[in-house]
C-alpha cells in the first residue's frame, strides 16, 4: 500500500484547524497522511516537494519499504560445511564402552593417589631427619622411599608401588611414622571442615589400606552424629570389620526408626523419610536394608 502525504492545503494557508481521518472507502491502493501545520512547516524547510522525499537534495524516500525476506543460514553452516560427514579414508576406532572408560578413571586416580602417598612419606621421614631422628631405622626407610618413587616415573601396574617396599621397611612407616602422626591429626580433625580426611588420612590410604584399629575409637566418636557426606567416605577409609561395626551401632538403629516412622501419602510423597533412606542404603549390605523394610512392614504400609 502506497502512502502519500498532502501539504498543499497546509502550505497554501488554508488549514481549517483539524485533519479529518481518511476515509475507509479511499483507501483501497493509497494513504493519504494529513499532517499538522507544525509538521508541514517543518517538511518546508526541509525543502519538501510533492513528489520527491525529504531533505535538502530530495534524497529520501517516497515509495514504501519493502521487507526483503532473508534466506536463514543452517546453524552449523559455515565456509566447508557439508550435509554429510567428510570420509577422508582414514580408520576410525569405535568409542570405547562407558564402564572401560569409569575403568581407566579409576585406575589413574589410584595411581594418582599413589604418587601423593609417597610424596608424603618422604616429607614425613625428611622431617624426622631434620628434627635429629638418626636412627638406621629411619634412614633405611627414607632409601627405600627414595627408590621407590623413581619407578612411580614410569609404566606400571597399580600397586606394584607398596610390592616393591621391603615388609620390614612398610611395617616401620606404618607403626613409628604414620601411626602417632595420625593420632595428633585426629584429636584435632574437625568432620565439618574436612569431611573426606584430605588433609591426614586419604593421601596415606595406599599404603596403610585402612584406619588403624588404635584410631577408631577416636574417630567413631567424632562421626558417629554427622551427616551423609561426613559418614559416606569412611566405607573407603575403615576395614570390613570396622565399618561393619560401625553401621551396626550407628546406621542401622537411624535408618530402622525412619522406617518406623516413615509415612506414605500418596500421590505426593510429603516425608522425606523414604527418600533419606535410599541416600543412605547404599552403605549398608542389602541383606540389611532387607531385614529393616520386612521388620518394619514397610510393603504393608
Amino acid at each position: 500500500m502506497a502512502i502519500s502525504i498532502d501539504v498543499s492545503t497546509l502550505l497554501d494557508g488554508n488549514d481549517s484547524g483539524e485533519n479529518k481521518p481518511p476515509n475507509p472507502s479511499d483507501m483501497s491502493g493509497s494513504f493519504v497522511f494529513l499532517p499538522s501545520r507544525a509538521v508541514a512547516n517543518m517538511m518546508r524547510r526541509w525543502n519538501y516537494r510533492e513528489g520527491s522525499g525529504l531533505g535538502a537534495q530530495g534524497q529520501g524516500i517516497v515509495a514504501p519499504i519493502q521487507a526483503v525476506v532473508r534466506v536463514r543460514r543452517r546453524p552449523n553452516s559455515g565456509l566447508g560445511y557439508r550435509e554429510k560427514p567428510y570420509d577422508n579414508g582414514l580408520h576410525v576406532p569405535p568409542e570405547p564402552p562407558v564402564e572401560e572408560c569409569r575403568e581407566w578413571e579409576d585406575i589413574a586416580w589410584a595411581m594418582r593417589l599413589e604418587t601423593e602417598c609417597c610424596e608424603t612419606i618422604l616429607a614425613l621421614l625428611n622431617g624426622m631427619r631434620l628434627q635429629g631422628d638418626n636412627s638406621v631405622e629411619t634412614a633405611d626407610a627414607l632409601k627405600a622411599m627414595a627408590q621407590s618413587k623413581n619407578g612411580l616415573h614410569r609404566k606400571r601396574v597399580l600397586g606394584t608401588w607398596k610390592a616393591r617396599l621391603p615388609s620390614s621397611t612398610a611395617r616401620y612407616i606404618i607403626e613409628q611414622v604414620i601411626t602417632p602422626r595420625m593420632a595428633v591429626d585426629v584429636r584435632e580433625w574437625k568432620p565439618s571442615w574436612d569431611p573426606d580426611c584430605h588433609d591426614w588420612l586419604r593421601p596415606l590410604i595406599p599404603l596403610i589400606g585402612h584406619l588403624p584399629e588404635s584410631l577408631y575409637g577416636t574417630v567413631e566418636s567424632k562421626i558417629s552424629n554427622g551427616d551423609y557426606e561426613v559418614v559416606s567416605p569412611w566405607k573407603e577409609y575403615l576395614s570390613p570389620v570396622q565399618w561393619d561395626t560401625f553401621s551396626k551401632h550407628h546406621i542401622l538403629p537411624m535408618l530402622t526408626q525412619l522406617v518406623r516412622e516413615m509415612r506414605i501419602t500418596p500421590p505426593k510423597q510429603t516425608d522425606p523419610s523414604f527418600r533419606t533412606v535410599m541416600l543412605w542404603a547404599p552403605l549398608l549390605r542389602a541383606q540389611d536394608v532387607v531385614s529393616i523394610l520386612e521388620s518394619e512392614q514397610f510393603f504393608a504400609k
